[in-house]
């Protein structure tokens, strides 16, 4: 059984906002590493895949940017939704068109924004999984955490179900929301607690089963999309049916009500670039533990700081724990333990018509 893989590449990553913006959004910068983020989640999977086994799913305004950043990806490899609705109708409208080329197939959904610094486990782990999955279970990666983090959500195994290709598998007792920090400290300490990765591994037979069982109406809505794929009304129906389709997450919608699904606890350097704080953390650091991306920075007293320019030089005095972020036209200025309020900021620009920033 061979598989496809669906890099999901449609969020705005507000959360990066001045960097990140609405036409050009964090997946397509090369923010990380020379590669854009896109680019380098597709170059940890060619030596599993082919292009013609990857997928890419985002939506209308990023697709010609997709393909300018992937160009041996196979055109109809894109799939557009009309409008952003949660990661189930993505990766359900997704499915659809891969159980078209063959219905017998793995999907590995994948983010198109995540750090992984072990490539090989990766793929290793990812191998395992499909193996796991072709008994018709739900697999996802839980990410072995290193600290109290409160930024993730979290998964908790249960028993062991066995050991494939030297990874132990165990089936997932429950999900768990971002908890406080307190919560977070226990689930470090109590050692059966694993970050949510948004690795998932299912076949697609198997997740759309799982759609009619625990989201009929969307699945009625896909299946509604599925009868004019290919024809002339494709793009007409879409459009229609999506004005109708709930926001709904894979996590809630499916992963926390399934009961065969299982978890593969793995070690591979995973990060999810959220926010302006998670970069800061997996870049490197100076003798002041400060990390500078882009420019130049000059400081006093300055420690445990990101400092970000496109251009111009930053000089700071006193500054601990902050991020300051300069691009052409928006200057940044944010203590690290407030990152996350970065996204409320996009929202009151959009209050305040500020569309020019966006």
């Amino acid at each position: 059984m061979t598989v496809f893989a669906l890099i999901l590449a449609g969020g705005a990553g507000t959360r990066l906002w001045p960097r990140s913006r609405k036409n050009r959004p964090k997946q397509l910068l090369d923010i990380v590493a020379k590669n854009t983020m896109l680019q380098e989640t597709y170059i940890r999977i060619r030596p599993m895949l082919s292009p013609e086994e990857i997928f890419v799913v985002t939506n209308r305004t990023y697709a010609p940017f997709i393909k300018a950043q992937l160009p041996l990806l196979p055109t109809g490899n894109i799939i557009t939704e009309p409008e952003g609705k949660g990661t189930a109708p993505c990766i359900g409208l997704a499915a659809l068109h891969m159980r078209r080329m063959n219905p017998d197939e793995i999907m590995a959904s994948l983010h198109a924004d995540h750090v992984i610094e072990k490539p090989e486990v990766f793929r290793r782990a990812l191998k395992a999984a499909v193996k796991v999955a072709e008994h018709d279970y739900l697999v996802t990666l839980g990410i072995k955490p290193t600290h109290p983090e409160t930024g993730y959500g979290y998964i908790c195994r249960g028993e062991l179900w066995g050991e494939v290709d030297g990874f132990q598998v165990y089936y997932a007792e429950r999900f768990m929301e971002k908890p406080d920090e307190e919560t977070a400290k226990a689930f470090l300490a109590e050692g059966r607690y694993y970050w949510n990765s948004g690795i998932f591994i299912w076949k697609l037979s198997t997740i759309l089963e799982e759609f009619k069982r625990h989201l009929p109406g969307l699945y009625g809505q896909l299946m509604e999309i599925d009868s004019a794929i290919g024809t002339e009304e494709e793009e007409k129906v879409l459009e229609r049916v999506w004005k109708g389709v709930k926001h709904e997450t894979i996590d809630e919608g499916i992963m926390e009500k399934a009961d065969r699904v299982m978890v593969i606890p793995v070690d591979i350097g995973w990060s999810d670039v959220g926010n302006w704080a998670t970069l800061a953390d997996i870049l490197p650091k100076d003798t002041d533990n400060n990390v500078v991306v882009g420019g130049e920075h000059i400081g006093i007293d300055t420690t445990g700081s990101l400092l970000y320019s496109t251009k111009r030089l930053i000089a700071t005095v006193g500054l601990k724990d902050m991020i300051v972020v300069d691009t052409d036209d928006v200057i940044l200025v944010c203590p690290k333990d407030r990152a996350q309020d970065v996204k409320e900021l996009v929202r009151k620009l959009k209050v305040n018509n500020k569309d020019e920033y966006l």
